[in-house]
């Protein structure tokens, strides 16, 4: 069944429940890879709507899937979101497919799936396009590892932040370093400024835009920069 590509904004390797948080503010599809074969689930905004998974020959939908892959430990995983028409398809072509959760008819043996799953926390108001910056936001980031502090500031002032850190310092100089890339991607012609990343022995330190106010994230030297990066796509709004 073809479903629509979305636009992808990260990639993963986790257990399914540390997976779709990041899938909390709008339509997302989770494209996973096992060692034996390869599924999807549907997120509306955090929560798994539909799913299938094929293992070795025998496929498995809706429920029944979701079960299978949350008993997984760690999977691969590509994250992509989906515009309301993207995902309206998806969940069309999904109900026809019989991959809705929840809406399965009994196995060969006359059993029905018993899917628990956590409810997101914190997902945005159903037809609330931009989600809001609030502290399950921020710690959602924060709680990746390596990260020590994140906050969100306006003209240099900290307005909102989680962690240990002198965060009127640390929003002072992001503020400088977010102005001169600023700057630089206007000189260099290289459109409106996504991320910037300054790494240096002693950690990271990541600035991005969220409408009117930045993000700045401090991490330790270790600090997985691909999941930072994860969960800083998941809670922005993307136009």
């Amino acid at each position: 069944m073809m479903l629509p590509d979305g636009k992808t904004f990260g990639s993963m390797t986790a257990p399914l429940t540390e997976v779709l948080p990041f899938t909390e503010a709008f339509h997302a599809i989770v494209r996973i890879r096992t060692d034996d074969g390869e599924g999807f689930v549907l997120s509306d905004e955090g929560k798994a709507v539909a799913a299938w998974c094929r293992e070795g020959a025998k496929d498995l939908r809706g429920g029944f899937a979701l079960a299978r892959l949350l008993a997984e430990s760690s999977l691969s995983c590509e994250l992509s979101r989906y515009g309301n028409d993207e995902y309206g398809l998806a969940l069309e072509r999904c109900r026809d497919a019989g991959y809705l959760i929840g809406w399965e008819s009994p196995d060969e043996d006359g059993a029905v799936p018993v899917t628990t799953f956590p409810e997101a926390e914190g997902s945005a108001p159903a037809g609330s396009a931009v989600p809001e910056l609030n502290e399950e936001s921020l710690h959602l980031i924060l709680s990746q590892p390596g990260v020590v502090a994140v906050s969100a500031f306006y003209e240099g002032f900290a307005v909102q932040s989680v962690g240990a850190t002198d965060f009127d310092r640390i929003a002072a100089i992001s503020e400088d370093l977010l102005r001169a890339g600023l700057k630089i991607a206007d000189d260099m012609e290289m459109g409106g400024l996504d991320e910037i990343i300054l790494e240096t022995p002693g950690g990271k330190l990541i600035i991005a835009p969220f409408g009117d106010l930045s993000l700045c994230v401090l991490t330790a030297a270790n600090a997985n920069l691909g999941l930072v990066r994860v969960a800083l796509r998941s809670i922005r709004w993307e136009g």
